[in-house]
Order: C-alpha cells, then structure tokens, then sequence
C-alpha cells in the first residue's frame, strides 16, 4: 500500500532533520523562534510555487478558515518541540511525539468516525509506554522534565493539525491542503517576527549566513516530510499513518549513535550499555505498537 511507503519516507526525512535540529541549537541557536520564522518564509514560498504551477483546488472560505487554524497548531507543536530539543537529548525527545495515535485516535474518532478493536488500543498502550520509558533516565525512577511536557504539549497541537488535515483532504486534493496550512502557519508566526526578527539578525552577525543555509535547509527538507505524510494521509487513515510514522525514532537512535561515535564533535549523546538497551526496550515496546494498531 502506498501509504505506508510515503509514511516511512516522511519518518526517515524527518530522523535526518531531528539530528540537524540538535546540531542547530547546540551549536548556533539560542532561541526557537528563529528557525521557526525560516521555516514560515519557506513555508509560504513553497505555496506559491504550489499555486504558480499547480493552482489550488476550490475550499469553502470555512474550509479554508480550518487550514489556517491546522498551521497554527502546527507551529505551536514545532516551537514546543524546538524548545524540548533545546535542552534534552534528540533520541529522548523525538519518541516523545509517537504519543500524537494517542490523541489522534482519540480525536480521529470522535470528528472523522475512525473507531478502533481492542488489539489497536493495546497497541496504542504499547506505543505510551515505550516513549514513556525512552524519555526517563533509568527504569527505577520516571523523571519527567520541561522537555517531557514541552512534548506532551507539541503531541497534542499536531494530533489536532493532523486531524483537521485528514478532513480537509476530503474536499481537496494533497497539495492544496499542504499550501493552506502553510499560509496559516505564516500568519500565526507575523507577531513572532515583530519581536524576534533582530535575533535572527543577531545570529547571523554571530555566525555567518552559513546558519542561515543549513536551517533553510533542513526546513525544506522538513516541508518534504510534511508533504510526504499529507500524502499519506489522503490515501489512508489519519491514525494508521500517524502510527506507522512511529519508526521515526528507530532512525533517529541509529543517526545519533553513529554520530556520536564516528562525529562526536557533531552530535553526542549518551551511549552507555545500559542507556542504550533502555532506549532499545523502548523502541521494540513502540514497534509491537505499531504492529498491532496496523
């Protein structure tokens, strides 16, 4: 099934753009805001060039309305996720949004109709648990810091920018769904740039338009993967495909671990015997998961 290629697709781009996040903020940035203000600019450039050689398909002005409140939930999910990666490992923090099927599922049922079998809630039970486990430090003692409900916070607004995706794909096709809530999500971020705009200025003064180069970059990289996954979900449920996205963290602890053994200078993270079966325990918990709600 198509869906599940363009699915694992989408969850390897964004393993790759998880990792340059890490480097980005260790390295250069201080605040989240400012790749979060590149990522609207190519956000909204990537709907231009969408309408200029595709067009867009007719919405209803509500419909429309919805697209732009599904960009604005996508933007609070991505700068409550820049400021978890800010302060906590990349392997912890990723897993944590694979509690999005949690919310989906509860949301997808009750606006699209989608109710699951006893066996996919057990899944869902599976998925919790492994990304609890991956984000505490050791199985005795759970601790759970900003970066824990920094995450809770960026699972709950992208479930929401999901679900209202789902429904919108039922009136349009991919592309222009995908360039509406890019538009939205440019216009939640315009009083951002008001009061954060000279600390983009700042960085590059800092740091050079090399900075500038890699997060562009990397957001475009990340807008494949938001394409990739509206494909997904045109052609499957909204659930199913949140779910099997779930392998995301699979990538992101194998990119890590090379990393911080053959490039430590670019990424290092902890790697110790028993931190790494912790996270592998977790991640096998996350793929039972997977399997069943599939």
């Amino acid at each position: 099934m198509p869906w599940i290629l363009f699915s694992i697709l989408a969850a390897l781009v964004w393993a790759i753009v998880n990792t340059v996040d890490k480097y980005i903020f260790t390295k250069w940035v201080r605040k989240p805001v400012i790749p979060l203000m590149i990522l609207g600019v190519i956000g909204l450039f990537a709907s231009f060039f969408v309408y200029l050689f595709h067009g867009f398909s007719y919405l209803s002005y509500f419909n429309i309305a919805l697209a732009f409140v599904a960009g604005i939930f996508y933007i609070m999910a991505i700068l409550f996720y820049f400021k978890a990666v800010k302060i906590e490992e990349i392997s912890r923090v990723v897993p944590l949004f694979y509690l999005t099927p949690l919310f989906v599922s509860i949301l997808a049922a009750i606006f699209l109709g989608e109710i699951f079998t006893p066996i996919k809630y057990l899944g869902i039970f599976f998925l919790i648990t492994g990304a609890v486990l991956i984000s505490s430090k050791n199985f005795i003692k759970l601790s759970f810091g900003k970066a824990f409900w920094f995450m809770i916070i960026a699972s709950l607004t992208l479930s929401v920018n999901a679900v209202i995706t789902k429904y919108l794909l039922n009136f349009a096709d991919f592309w222009t769904i995908f360039s509406y809530v890019r538009i939205g999500a440019f216009f939640a971020l315009i009083p951002i740039f008001c009061f954060s705009f000279q600390d983009l200025i700042f960085v590059v003064r800092e740091h050079g338009k090399k900075v500038i180069i890699v997060i562009s970059l990397n957001e475009i990289l990340n807008l494949v993967g938001v394409l990739l996954i509206t494909i997904a979900m045109a052609i499957g449920y909204v659930t199913l495909v949140n779910a099997l996205s779930s392998v995301q963290p699979f990538f992101v602890l194998l990119i890590a671990v090379i990393l911080t053994i053959f490039y430590p200078k670019i990424l290092k993270e902890e790697i110790g015997k028993s931190t790494v079966l912790l996270k592998l325990i977790a991640i096998a918990l996350m793929f039972i998961g997977v399997i069943l709600i599939i």
